[in-house]
């Protein structure tokens, strides 16, 4: 008999610790969060839209031959500092060489032709005498248009900067871009906002930028630049737009992901509450007070939405007012 009695006691108390938890779990939580409660205050309310963008430089050359070519001397490999004018890559001359020489040796031709014709002048016609003519002048424009190709045997840097991109291998055909100079002291941010949110959007104003690689730094930085033309990329409609930073960082560098908060509005020192605690109905927006021991719906119009997850109460609220957030408890 005294077992049995432990065992009921014992069972007794299992019952009551799972009624005793399931109570803290579902009983009280609900009781708790029907009484969830906030007061109104002022803040600063910030609504803005949201891209991601990448770090560009503002100034910059990506240099070429115009025909593919054997290489046959570089000058300048990725990281180095070049200076505007300085010749960075050279290609072989040999066969434009041969190509003046026997230019030189047309002119010398027609210039010849046209002087022996010239002892007889008289007995060529109008049109005979201007062909002498138009051959010298032909090959003197062959001859220079050769000699005008020797400059472009050079890839010569037009800026000052760094070099970020060098694919030119001696003894191997270039072809398309062979070297990339940027100028890493002006830096901008370009993003390609959607068509939606571009309405929003115009020069000068602010945004804030995040960098990936810089943790929870924000900069200050504002448009320069919104193309008038759309980008289409997979069927979406995008704007170009620039951005300069206020303030740049010499640890910023091109290519640099980056996200880009551009402020739509900003109010300042206005009430506010939390948005989840804003209800509607068909009268309209309206929050929970309460009034002895009974919550009242109280309407409010409502302002800017916050970044933050507040919104601007413009009518229907004071400045330090408790406010509720009422939720219907769910059977079962």
């Amino acid at each position: 008999m005294i077992k049995k009695y432990k065992k009921r006691i014992l069972i007794a108390i299992v019952v009551l610790f799972v009624a005793f938890f399931v109570w803290q779990r579902y009983f009280k939580t609900k009781t708790n969060d029907a009484n969830e409660s906030t007061v109104v205050k002022r803040e600063t309310v910030i609504e803005s839209v949201s891209d991601s963008g990448k770090m560009q430089p503002v100034t910059f050359a990506n240099l070429s031959f115009e025909v593919p070519t054997t290489i046959a001397w570089v000058g300048a490999e990725i990281g180095d500092h070049v200076q505007k004018d300085q010749i960075l890559i050279k290609i072989d001359r040999n066969q434009l060489s041969a190509q003046i020489f026997a230019a030189k040796l047309d002119v010398e031709k027609a210039i010849a032709q046209e002087q022996l014709a010239r002892r007889k002048w008289d007995d060529y016609k109008p049109e005979e005498r201007e062909q002498f003519i138009m051959g010298t002048e032909h090959a003197r424009a062959l001859l220079s248009a050769t000699q005008s190709q020797w400059k472009k045997t050079e890839l010569v840097s037009p800026i000052e900067g760094i070099v970020t991109q060098q694919d030119a291998r001696v003894a191997e055909i270039a072809s398309g871009t062979v070297i990339r100079i940027i100028d890493p002291n002006k830096m901008q941010i370009e993003a390609l906002m959607s068509e939606s949110d571009i309405t929003y959007l115009h020069l000068d104003q602010k945004a804030r930028i995040t960098f990936d690689a810089f943790n929870d730094e924000v900069f200050d930085a504002r448009i320069t630049q919104i193309d008038p033309e759309s980008t289409v990329l997979q069927d979406v409609t995008y704007y170009r737009t620039i951005l300069t930073l206020e303030k740049p960082d010499e640890r910023m560098r091109s290519g640099m992901s980056v996200d880009v908060d551009i402020i739509i509005q900003q109010k300042e020192n206005v009430l506010t509450v939390p948005l989840r605690f804003v209800r509607s109905d068909d009268m309209g927006d309206y929050v929970f007070i309460k009034k002895g021991e009974v919550f009242e719906k109280q309407y409010v119009s409502t302002g800017v939405e916050g970044d933050n997850g507040n919104v601007e109460i413009l009518k229907g609220l004071v400045e330090g007012q408790e406010i509720f957030a009422i939720y219907e408890k769910k059977n079962g």
